[in-house]
């Protein structure tokens, strides 16, 4: 066999061994909460052979919702590839809440330094990131620290590829610190371990050099906007076929649009476009302008309307579509989604002051109530007050309620209260009811529900796909409230705080 037919194996012809990894946190600014390493302790914390063994193809990488995710993704590539060896480092995801704490922070990096030190000898390295993580005190955007530090264990040889939520915040000690940068492509985000493909797929091929990665990004001075920013509907669908048409062209490596998370305390917030070609710079800088453009046009279109948690309630009273499943209520201002604490009590306390007949699911943050009835008696009325999560400075709202299930989950302890026909299920963590067996636990099917209230903006619909067709987004007072947004400081003007003609006057300074 000649020396030309032989498979491209790695550098040197020799095969590639590349470690994968996980850290993977959504933080909000406005929770009263901060994020603790019990966050991380979870179903979803798995360390070297554990993560190797989730990662293959019958392996289940996020029990109970899905079982291919990014790190998945990537080991088939590997695999697809051949001649890689994948190494399984740790993978650290915590349902997004309140700033991390410092000292959590460097441990979860120490531990993944550790076991990247312990790999032995590297070509490359993979990491699920988020993008939108914050670290108490830290003073920078903690993915730039994490790539830092994984660069300086790494030294200057091998190559380093991340994948991105794509609400993750683009910075600069991000964009610089990689050779292959993806980011999800779909909102709700469905292909995440499409997304660990892309970024294994790339990564090889750069690795063998078969492509020259070529990286150009713009920042937009853009916070909200684009109407509800789900991929598949109007207006964001135009720019995301456009944008998946770019990497049909051989030229083009990949291409990312970063509809941020609004609720960190980071100065340079914004909508961010990223393009990598193969080796063409010229190619990589008119496209992301072309993107960033796209994204801009959609600057204006608004999000739907919100109503008050007594219009919303009437409105799922008259809805037509409550005959074939349950209404979906969207609490906007605690999103658990997006790191709000989950303990909002306005909309429960309108239920309770009127149900309009209808059965009602909702979950609330209160440990204090559900420490003071995880051991009450069952089925016996109770005068009790919900106050929410401490801290958060919700209404206190009375209760004649009755206990009348217990259960223990992924997210901890939750209690189930009845009062008339709502059933009020208490989290001793921010609930994140996505799935329909968070209910089921306690006893409640959510098919024979009239109203449902969901602590999330897009996810849920994955799961709730074939049972919910009406989503009624309702807004009260909350760390996930888009008056924050629209009020808080940036270090330069943001739409839509400010009018803003051009987007390139700003965008140096956002990416400086």
């Amino acid at each position: 066999m000649s020396l030309i037919s032989l498979p491209k194996l790695g550098r040197g012809g020799r095969p590639l061994r590349i470690a994968y990894g996980r850290i993977f946190h959504e933080a909000n600014a406005y929770s009263p909460l901060i994020t603790g390493m019990d966050a991380f302790e979870n179903d979803f914390l798995l360390k070297g052979q554990a993560l190797a063994d989730a990662t293959g193809i019958n392996g289940s990488e996020l029990p109970g919702y899905m079982p291919h995710a990014e790190l998945t993704g990537f080991v088939q590539a590997a695999k697809l590839a051949g001649g890689v060896e994948t190494v399984a480092l740790a993978s650290y995801l915590a349902v997004p809440s309140g700033p991390i704490a410092r000292d959590v922070f460097e441990e979860i990096l120490r531990d993944q330094l550790e076991r990247l030190r312990a790999a032995g000898p590297l070509d490359g390295v993979y990491l699920a990131l988020h993008g939108s993580m914050e670290v108490k005190d830290l003073g920078e955007a903690p993915e730039a620290v994490i790539l830092r530090r994984v660069r300086e264990v790494l030294g200057e040889g091998p190559m380093i590829a991340a994948s991105f939520d794509l609400h993750g915040n683009l910075s600069k000690g991000i964009v610089d610190a990689l050779d292959i940068l993806v980011a999800y492509r779909t909102n709700p985000h469905w292909d995440l371990a499409p997304t660990g493909f892309r970024a294994g797929t790339r990564l090889v091929r750069a690795l063998r050099g078969e492509i020259r990665p070529t990286h150009a990004w713009r920042k937009l001075p853009l916070v909200l906007g684009g109407g509800n920013t789900i991929d598949f509907l109007a207006p964001m669908r135009a720019v995301f076929k456009w944008m998946k048409a770019l990497e049909e062209d051989p030229r083009v490596v990949s291409a990312s649009l970063f509809m941020v998370h609004p609720y960190t305390s980071a100065e340079d917030l914004g909508w961010a476009a990223h393009v990598c070609t193969d080796g063409d710079e010229a190619l990589a800088h008119r496209l992301a302008d072309q993107l960033a453009e796209k994204a801009w046009e959609q600057r204006d279109v608004p999000l739907p309307p919100m109503l008050s948690p007594a219009q919303a309630l009437d409105q799922a009273k008259q809805s037509k579509w409550r005959r074939v499943g349950p209404v979906t209520l969207v609490d906007v201002d605690d999103i658990v989604g997006a790191g709000a604490p989950g303990g909002n009590t306005h909309i429960v306390r309108e239920l309770v002051k009127d149900d309009r007949g209808m059965q009602c699911l909702v979950a609330v943050h209160d440990p204090a109530l559900l420490a003071e009835t995880w051991d009450a008696p069952l089925n016996v009325e109770l005068e009790l007050t919900l106050r929410g999560t401490p801290g958060y400075n919700m209404p206190a709202v009375p209760l004649r309620a009755k206990i009348t299930a217990r259960a223990t989950s992924d997210m901890g302890r939750k209690v189930r209260l009845d009062v008339n026909n709502v059933h009020i299920v208490l989290t001793e963590k921010p609930p994140l009811p996505i799935h329909p067996k968070f209910w089921r636990d306690v006893g409640l099917d959510p098919r024979r529900a009239a109203v449902i209230v969901q602590k999330n903006f897009f996810h849920y619909r994955i799961f709730y796909a074939a049972m919910s067709f009406d989503h009624i987004p309702v807004v009260s007072d909350g760390a996930t409230s888009f008056g924050r947004v629209k009020t808080r400081a940036y270090r330069t003007p943001v739409h839509p705080s400010a009018k803003i003609a051009d987007w390139r006057a700003l965008d140096p300074a956002l990416r400086g």
